[in-house]
């Protein structure tokens, strides 16, 4: 789900320390996609083997998508991998695409013909009749009636979550944020007169664009079983943050010197509760899109609450690092900040396969 970074800077204060900070579209919504621009061009070429090779002899096989079959992965960032190695450069280098990411995994397990066209930064427009960059055509145009399985998971950019949580970044538990004006929490400029903006844009055009998704993706693959994986979670719930709340701060002395520290958590006590309720607003409009497309949804957020971003043990979901220079006239955030890690991504990969094999085993 990860766009490119448009940052606009701002001073921000840490103590008495004055720092750059990055604020605005951000790496995690944005505008043309990681790595690349939009003059970007296509050249794609599938499957492509390492690290995930297609075996002759799969480990495992499935009676109603045998070996060799037809299998096209869509969505987003979090199908892509956005911030493993092994780059695919595929279907452009601006979609960050890596071949370990779930399903390249599943292709292997399944021995299954993978076409993948999972993009950085796609939403539900990319997938059905969008050119998210010129040569890359929407992704449904790889569906046929020859394709077997599809994975797909979307929505996040759509809701701009992951854009919003980026401008959430914040100096302490208590804010504020680095964006906003001194705003003490994301929350306190989203929330208005009782009304959650995002809120409310999640439950209407978000919701419809899934759906017609779906529906899009039905009829361009009548004989595909579909899949369509969730979101774990980023932001945990009440029960899984600890006592002192989840704060980890992205910025020290050593940011001076264009050293940040790695794996961090800074959100503030308020927005780590919002973020969460927001994020379970999009995963409960999912799952009633794919309801009523008969597509089966693979509901990961409830079952990944104690390996969010938050958790420093064991997480699913990568923390947010920062890199930048050493005078601070440049900082980035990480690829993969916010994203599943090689852990996270190989949990997906196993329940992705428990559905495709309840499907079609």
């Amino acid at each position: 789900m990860l766009r490119r970074v448009r940052p606009a800077l701002r001073r921000a204060v840490l103590g008495g320390l004055a720092v750059v900070a990055l604020v605005g579209a951000s790496a995690l919504g944005g505008g043309a996609g990681v790595g690349g621009s939009g003059a970007a061009v296509a050249a794609p070429m599938w499957p492509v083997p390492a690290p995930y090779p297609v075996p002759s002899d799969p480990p495992e096989s499935l009676a109603a998508i045998p070996p060799g079959s037809e299998y096209v992965a869509l969505g987003d960032s979090y199908s892509a991998g956005y911030g493993l190695d092994d780059p695919t450069h595929l279907p452009t280098d601006a979609c960050a695409q890596s071949a370990r990411d779930y399903p390249h995994r599943i292709a292997a397990r399944f021995g299954l013909a993978l076409t993948d066209v999972t993009c950085a930064g796609a939403t539900s427009d990319d997938v059905v009749s969008g050119f998210q960059f010129r040569g890359v055509p929407p992704q449904v145009r790889a569906l046929s009636d020859r394709t077997r399985l599809v994975t797909i998971t979307i929505g996040g950019n759509d809701a701009d979550l992951f854009g919003t949580a980026a401008s959430c970044l914040a100096l302490s538990s208590k804010g504020p944020v680095f964006s906003g004006r001194d705003a003490p929490s994301c929350r306190s400029t989203l929330v208005r007169d009782g009304e959650d903006q995002l809120g409310v844009k999640i439950r209407s055009r978000v919701a419809l664009s899934i759906a017609e998704t779906l529906g899009a993706v039905r009829a361009a693959a009548p004989n595909a079983v579909v899949v369509f994986l969730g979101y774990p979670a980023i932001f945990p719930d009440a029960e899984h943050t600890p006592r002192g709340g989840c704060f980890r701060s992205a910025l020290d002395l050593g940011s001076l010197a264009g050293s940040f520290p790695s794996d961090t958590f800074p959100f503030t006590d308020t927005d780590v509760r919002y973020l969460h309720g927001v994020q379970e607003e999009l995963d409960t409009v999912s799952a009633d899109a794919a309801r009523a497309a008969g597509v089966r949804f693979v509901d990961v957020f409830a079952a990944s609450q104690a390996h969010s971003a938050c958790a420093t043990k064991g997480s699913y979901v990568a923390g947010v690092s920062l890199e930048g220079s050493g005078n601070l006239s440049r900082i980035d955030l990480v690829p993969g900040a916010l994203h599943p890690n090689e852990r996270g991504v190989a949990w997906l990969t196993g329940r992705v396969a428990a559905a495709v094999r309840d499907l079609a085993g």
